[in-house]
């Protein structure tokens, strides 16, 4: 990777570290203002007091995140129950976020989430570029369950609340060096990552706070064509904030991100020509990853009364380009290129209030997104002559507003009710990805009317809008301040669309004049779940339950299949309706001093209602498809952790720390021929924190047990191997072909110095 880049930021970081001392050395003499108090509004920030959120969530402070070692979101894939933070591995940093069943298997940039992505209280429009190296964050809530009326669209399975830390009003500072990487043979090479974070006053009215960060991995997995390293990455992260005590009243935080990351496309394994249980790997192709994006936000907070208004505004542009192979063989068969561009803007505007006897937030939502989407395929390798050309554009718009009150009907118990009223609308203009002359749909060079090949059109423009309504109530009973039993029902819609990735346009115009309409329809979902919460007067103990009944109206899926034609078909339809249900429990003990346990189980029982559309592609809509799993739903997850903290006498600290987490196997592809099998997740970390100086040494592992696991696992026509055995079967070890499967990394160690000033 890019030495000179890598110099520019280890630089950086120094410049960084020197500022923090020259800071630290005057800040006992600082006259700071004192940042204002945080008013507990479960509907907007739940995390601030989860016994009293009526809702099953799990939230994970800045501690916990250092335990396990977290590097970016997928840290904390295998950290609860019911929750799975993949990214897809087809575009590196793109999430493919599942809870309790509900989430997507998609790439393309014009799919909605099912769980919702939020940093600093700012949706993220796309699931590209969100999976990338934490850097300076002070908390992440996973929230279980349809989120609409304090989240909006797009969080039927749940929503990821991301808190980056705001500028402090004491100077304090950290700096941080890690290496990790491969220890079993066969595999690449390692990857060095740096980080530094300085923040404090800089007057009694004006804090700010200066972060960067810049990994390089050397690419992890060793390529059987060449014997080259695989999946190299270089990751830069600059970020800064400003905090301005207007008045007494009123307090200003504007953030900015900076995020570029350049690397080898898709690490992709190949099911037909290696084992499913090894790294093995031969592409002939390695491809590219290029990203750069800019984030930024403004929040004011204005003291009013009983409660408090906030603004936040935010606003986000990225850029990404790739290219794959696709085959993911050491053939040149099937590769593809693709770009995507997106600006988005977003203004919420919401008052939360405790009046004592009851509690109100009340607000309205604006968010505006445009994306472009190019993809070729080039298809040479099987005697196509001309490559294949298309994609779209789309502009998204979302209109909202909520309201929720939480009143207190008598001692101990509470009402809440809550609704979002929503209005969203796209306009689309799609070319079909198919053999033509050079375009680019981004440049608005691509037709979406006519013919290139006589009989078939080139695309079309379209737009359509939904409007909706989602209902909150929940019942809350508190027969102390240190337990909670809730009962609620909770309905969320994700949102309907386009796809920008049609490559067979005649079974899709063919399903269009069925429909009546190019888009496919927005997804119901309506939850019931009851739970309990439960902590000792001591704190030594802590007791999490819910179990939960989700009805699924118009499940909204990617269809994926092999085609002989374009490589790969990908068609988004609803294709079905849905129950799921389940439950979790997770539990916490500090048996001895120093000491604390913890366990967690969830269960997943999911089943079609009915099927609209052909699922396992035998030409019929019938039992065979109703009996499918339905994909990313696991049957059980279940883990535990254990920390101990002992105390070295005039020395420091030992803490050591292992986290272990099951997923049962589960479905990728809705035909059941794409899967990912059981896996155990073992991660550990035994890290020694001195007291003066404060600096910690750690050593650490991530997938101990060197469990493979994959982003995705889509069939293609070509490209089998030993393994291959011809036939398609749901859940069926050998593909007929081959697959296009990225690859997560194995078995990991680390070390790890950081200091706090």
């Amino acid at each position: 990777m890019s030495q000179p880049g890598f110099r520019s930021a280890v630089s950086l970081l120094a410049a960084a570290t020197a500022l923090q001392f020259s800071a630290s050395a005057h800040a006992q003499s600082q006259d700071a203002g004192e940042a204002k108090p945080e008013i507990v509004v479960s509907a907007k920030n739940p995390g601030a007091q989860v016994l009293d959120h009526a809702g099953s969530m799990v939230s994970i402070d800045t501690e916990k995140l250092e335990l396990r070692q977290v590097q970016d979101l997928s840290s904390l894939s295998y950290s609860s129950a019911n929750v799975s933070l993949d990214p897809i591995g087809t575009f590196k940093g793109v999430a493919n976020f599942s809870i309790r069943g509900l989430g997507i298997n998609s790439s393309i940039p014009s799919i909605d989430p099912a769980v919702g992505l939020f940093v600093d209280g700012v949706y993220m429009g796309i699931n590209a570029g969100t999976v990338f190296d934490m850097l300076d964050v002070e908390s992440v809530d996973l929230l279980r369950g349809p989120q609409g009326v304090a989240f909006g669209r797009n969080t039927t399975g749940g929503a990821v609340l991301v808190k980056t830390a705001d500028p402090s009003w004491q100077w304090e500072g950290s700096a941080k060096l890690a290496f990790e990487g491969p220890v079993d043979g066969g595999r690449g090479a390692g990857m060095l990552t740096a980080r530094n974070v300085v923040s404090g006053p800089i007057s009694d009215r004006v804090a700010i706070r200066l972060a960067a960060l810049h990994s390089n991995d050397g690419g992890y997995f060793e390529n059987g064509f060449d014997g080259s390293d695989f999946g190299e990455e270089e990751t830069t992260v600059l970020r800064g904030g400003i905090t301005l005590l207007a008045s007494d009243r009123l307090s200003l935080t504007l953030k900015g991100e900076w995020t570029k990351c350049v690397g080898d496309g898709a690490v992709t394994h190949n099911n037909g020509q290696n084992a499913r249980d090894s790294f093995d790997l031969s592409v002939n192709q390695p491809g590219f990853y290029r990203s750069e994006g800019t984030f930024a936000l403004l929040r004011a907070d204005y003291e009013l009364g009983q409660g408090r208004l906030t603004n936040i505004f935010g606003w986000r542009e990225y850029d990404l380009s790739t290219r794959n192979d696709i085959d993911s063989s050491p053939e040149k068969i099937f590769e593809s290129d693709t770009g995507t561009q997106q600006e988005q803007w977003s203004n919420e505007l919401y008052y939360a209030a405790d009046y004592g006897a009851f509690a109100v937030t009340a607000g309205g939502y604006v968010f505006h997104q445009d994306v472009g989407y190019d993809e070729t395929r080039d298809l040479t390798g099987l005697g196509v002559p001309t490559i294949y050309y298309g994609g779209g554009r789309q502009e998204h718009d979302v209109y909202g507003l909520y309201a929720q009150l939480d009143f207190e009907l008598a001692e101990a118990i509470t009402l809440t009710g809550g609704m979002r009223w929503s209005r969203e609308e796209k306009s689309a203009a799609i070319t079909y990805v198919r053999p033509r002359a050079a375009c680019s749909s981004i440049a608005g060079t691509c037709p979406t009317s006519g013919q290139e090949i006589p009989g078939e059109n080139n695309g079309f423009t379209d737009s359509e809008s939904w409007d909706s309504f989602s209902p909150r109530i929940a019942l809350s009973y508190k027969p102390s301040a240190l337990s909670n039993f809730y009962a609620s029902w909770t309905r969320g819609y994700r949102s309907g669309g386009y796809n920008l990735r049609i490559t067979q346009p005649a079974a899709f115009e063919e399903v269009v004049a069925a429909l009546g309409s190019p888009a496919f329809d927005e997804e119901r979902v309506d939850t019931y779940e009851i739970g309990a919460k439960w902590r000792s007067p001591d704190k030594l103990v802590e007791l999490n339950g819910a179990l939960f009944w989700t009805e699924v109206d118009g499940l909204q899926r990617e269809v994926n299949v092999p085609s002989l034609t374009s490589g790969l078909a990908q068609s988004v339809y609803n294709t079905a309706d849905a129950r799921i249900r389940g439950g979790e429990l997770e539990a916490a003990v500090m048996p001895a001093q120093g000491l604390t346990l913890s366990a967690n189980v969830g269960h997943i029982d999911a089943e079609y209602r009915e099927i609209f559309f052909d699922l396992n592609s035998d030409g019929v809509i019938d039992a065979a498809d109703l009996d499918l799993a339905l994909p990313r739903a696991p049957k059980w997850t279940w883990g535990g952790s254990a920390i101990y903290e002992a105390p070295l006498q005039g020395l420091g600290t030992l803490v050591a720390s292992a986290f272990f987490q099951h997923r049962s196997a589960y479905a990728y592809t809705d035909n059941n021929w794409g899967f990912n099998s059981a896996s155990d997740r073992l991660d550990a970390r035994l890290a020694l924190e001195l007291a003066a100086p404060a600096i910690t040494v750690a050593v650490f592992g991530r997938n101990l047990l060197d469990e493979v696991q994959f982003g995705g696992d889509t069939q293609l026509p070509f490209a089998g191997g030993a393994f291959s055995n011809g036939v398609n079967a749901p859940f069926d070890p050998s593909p007929a072909a081959g697959t296009f499967s990225p690859v997560f990394k194995g078995r990991v160690l680390g070390v790890e110095l950081a200091a706090d000033f």
